[in-house]
């Protein structure tokens, strides 16, 4: 867990394997260190209304994605990092903001940035992921190899810098009203919206 002073705020970085179930137990470690004013997580507005609803429905590069994580340890869907954060803000009264783009932003950063080419390019790659080996040892080195892979297209990885932006866009946001914040975000993002985060810091 990373800390840093932005503003008046402080500001609690944990980095998360969204489906691993032990991450939710991270969570809530990580809660009960700091206990924050608020629970910032680097997902979307939509994510969070599929956990109030209840809806498992998962695209099919994720299925791909949680049965080579399966080989790691055990899974869990929805993501256990996010049904926790979540189970907090309900029981706990705290705040839970989504820090990550939105479906329409999403859709915006995908007609920015991806040609016609790198579309059929991507969708080649996806096709791919059934005959896909991965060397990974353990599910750090996995997400990392997974996300080289899909984002080994140069448009594809603008679409997650841009994601890395927005979520440190969004802490500092919300720094203005909340003096001591939790946030947790995919350990694939971390490293890049640590790095935004810092030009904030004091």
């Amino acid at each position: 867990m990373k800390k840093l002073k932005i503003d008046e705020s402080y500001v609690y970085v944990v980095p998360v394997i969204h489906g691993l179930v032990e991450e939710g137990k991270k969570v809530e470690k990580a809660f009960d260190e700091v206990i924050p004013e608020c629970i910032a997580i680097g997902i979307s507005p939509e994510d969070i209304e599929a956990i109030k609803n209840k809806d498992d429905e998962i695209p099919s590069q994720y299925e791909h994605y949680l049965v080579n994580l399966s080989h790691y340890g055990k899974i869990s869907i929805p993501p256990s990092d996010i049904k926790m954060a979540y189970e907090i803000s309900v029981t706990k009264g705290i705040p839970l903001h989504a820090i990550d783009v939105d479906d329409d932003e999403y859709a915006d950063l995908l007609i920015k940035n991806v040609s016609t080419i790198s579309l059929i390019k991507y969708s080649r790659k996806i096709k791919k992921l059934g005959k896909k080996i991965f060397k990974a040892r353990d599910a750090e080195e996995f997400i990392h190899e997974w996300d080289e892979y899909m984002t080994s297209i140069k448009s594809f990885k603008k679409i997650e810098e841009a994601r890395e932006e927005k979520m440190a866009e969004n802490v500092k946001e919300l720094c203005k009203k909340c003096k001591k914040m939790l946030v947790i975000v995919p350990m694939e993002r971390y490293d890049g919206f640590i790095e935004r985060l810092e030009r904030y810091k004091k």
